[in-house]
């Protein structure tokens, strides 16, 4: 069963996506099919970073784009979930990443530059967590100083921030002169810029680690996303639409593990060295499809209020995300000893998704912070329509 077998059921669960839009993912994945096996051993992070690098050039190279419109987002979640097929590592291949938020708030000349830089595959990181953590983004201290040129001075440590060596720019979330949240753009190459790799136990793909800024200069004219204060909305906005697309990401890791895993029973079975598949595979294998192909529909109805501009559209992308991660590491966990110790090898792919996925745990928001803002935001609703709740503030 490969990665469109799973999607072509689920056809009519997304009517915004017509014959020409479900031809792209066919030719989409058949574009990964030709680039993934000429990957090299994952266990080489430079080379395996500089490949996945290439492979993003190659397909945007090739026209592989996410078509524009409200149902461009639902295209890419279910590209998303083809690519983590394949690897979980391959998040990045298609679409603009966190550029997205370049291209939605920066200023018209500064977007227009970014979007050809983009569409040839270079990458944008994100520059938010902090040493007291991602999710709570209102306590950064990271700064924004005006100098009397009326440019910014930027000043502070980011961590665990991801494509910390590939990407060609961040956006950068700061407290601005007003002491409000702002985010800006900030070109890689700036000699301020100081960063320490760090090296992760998965999601090894891209580089990790610490950011510092040492009074970068920056142009408020050019760099500011949107208005001065603005950035936690750009943030929200922003993590409404990519959440989804992380969950499908990690849901097409599970599936492809899935049809491993029953493909080698299967062989195994047909070649007689198992006599017979006991009732417990069977039930596995039974259960994590359905929660699997679960989460990816829930993922799409995700993207689908994101896309909408829905109020609720961030309540539901941090569960998704929360929770379409944990529904892959644990069918993923209980998938693996279905082919006994083959799959615990360094290297064997069954053994890097298990890695990688526990990445996911902490990336793009500790599920713990994701569940609890959930439900803040579901009691502050049940407070009834109309009546202030500190509940809502909170969340």
């Amino acid at each position: 069963m490969n990665a469109l077998d799973w999607l072509e059921p689920l056809r009519s669960s997304v009517p915004e996506l017509g014959t020409t839009a479900w031809r792209r993912l066919e030719r989409f994945d058949a574009a990964l099919g030709e680039l993934y096996p000429t990957a090299p051993a994952p266990g080489d992070g430079v080379a395996w970073s500089a490949w996945l690098r290439e492979a993003r050039r190659v397909l945007a190279a090739r026209g592989h784009r996410v078509p524009g419109g409200p149902a461009g987002i639902l295209w890419q979640v279910l590209a998303q979930f083809l690519a983590g097929a394949r690897d979980l590592d391959l998040r990045d291949c298609i679409g603009p990443g966190h550029g997205a938020m370049v291209l939605a708030h920066a200023r018209a000349a500064t977007a227009e530059a970014w979007d050809q830089r983009l569409k040839a595959g270079e990458l944008i990181g994100i520059a938010a967590t902090e040493r007291h953590g991602g999710s709570r983004i209102r306590e950064i201290t990271t700064r924004a100083v005006r100098a009397d040129d009326g440019f910014w001075r930027l000043s502070g440590e980011k961590c665990w921030v991801s494509r910390l060596v590939e990407a060609a720019a961040f956006v950068v979330f700061v407290r601005g002169p007003n002491e409000h949240i702002s985010a800006v753009v900030v070109d890689a190459d700036d000699p301020n810029l100081e960063r320490e790799v760090v090296e992760p136990a998965g999601l090894g793909g891209w580089t990790w680690g610490v950011l510092r800024l040492h009074e970068v200069c920056v142009d408020p004219g050019l760099a500011l996303l949107g208005q001065p204060g603005g950035g936690l909305g750009i943030f929200h906005q922003h993590f409404a639409r990519f959440r989804p697309l992380v969950a499908a990401t990690a849901l097409g890791t599970a599936a492809g593990v899935h049809s491993l895993v029953t493909g080698t029973l299967a062989e195994r079975r047909r070649a007689g060295r198992l006599p017979r598949i006991r009732d417990n595979a069977s039930i596995i294998i039974g259960r994590t499809h359905a929660e699997i192909t679960a989460a990816l529909l829930e993922a799409l109805a995700a993207a689908r209020l994101a896309a909408a501009g829905h109020p609720d559209a961030g309540m539901f992308a941090r569960l998704e995300k929360a929770a379409g991660v944990d529904t892959a590491v644990r069918a993923v966990h209980d998938l693996a000893p279905l082919v006994g110790a083959v799959g615990f090898q360094r290297g064997h792919r069954i053994a890097k998704a298990r890695t990688d996925l526990a990445g996911l745990l902490y990336a793009d928001g500790i599920h713990d912070s994701l569940y609890r803002a959930g439900g803040i935001s579901l009691l502050a609703g049940a407070s009834g329509p109309g009546r202030p709740s500190a509940l809502a503030a909170a969340a």
